[in-house]
């Protein structure tokens, strides 16, 4: 069995986006978007395909249908400047917010990411792109909020300034953390999710995303 059914299913899935007709995202494809951009970003390092993947699944329960009411990933605690607002009578932290579409709410995560959490894609570089070691430091860094290797401080999307390098100076995505997120990429039975340990270096052109300006 290439992945989990429930995973298997999220990943190989597809999110709605309505302008004058609908348009049937791939899952799949939205991430490889994301990590497109972190390779275009100005930041050291980039992201793998196989980690955006995996923190979605996890914030979204592998669920296509919670991910498709909200446009919300990564439930995020923000909007950061894009396009969405709170859900009334919701008041729990990340679950709160919904964008106004698929395209906001994507760009929205990516942005974050990428400028808001740097020591994320720095420390799969550091530990070694494409390699068990690099996957294994990224997902460390996104559930710890820090890599000891991380250069480079953010204040995007807060008032505060992270220097993201030690636990003192931390910035915490997930109160809870991403324990067994590693372990879930890279097990055997889940190919379809370590398949993707790699960095997409072109761009998927995906009707009007357009990249990023960090």
């Amino acid at each position: 069995m290439p992945c989990a059914s429930n995973i298997n299913t999220f990943v190989t899935g597809t999110v709605p986006y309505t302008d004058s007709f609908t348009h049937n995202f791939a899952v799949l494809d939205l991430a490889k978007w994301v990590s497109y951009q972190s390779y275009l970003s100005p930041y050291y390092g980039a992201l793998p395909i196989s980690i955006i993947l995996g923190q979605w699944g996890f914030e979204m329960g592998w669920s296509l249908t919670e991910f498709a009411a909200r446009n919300n990933p990564g439930n995020m605690d923000a909007t950061c400047g894009y396009k969405g607002s709170t859900i009334p009578g919701v008041s729990t932290p990340g679950k709160r917010y919904k964008f106004a579409d698929l395209i906001e709410g994507v760009t929205a995560y990516a942005h974050l990411l990428i400028s808001g959490y740097p020591c994320v894609q720095s420390a799969y570089s550091h530990g070694g792109i494409a390699t068990s070691a690099g996957l294994t430091k990224a997902c460390n860094a996104l559930s710890a909020g820090y890599d000891v290797d991380n250069t480079t401080s953010s204040s995007y999307c807060s008032s505060n300034t992270y220097a993201e390098n030690s636990s003192s100076t931390k910035r915490i995505w997930a109160t809870a953390g991403y324990s067994g997120l590693y372990v879930t990429i890279n097990g055997t039975n889940n190919t379809c999710l370590n398949v993707y340990n790699y960095i997409q270096s072109s761009d998927p052109n995906l009707y009007k995303f357009t990249n990023i300006s960090f």
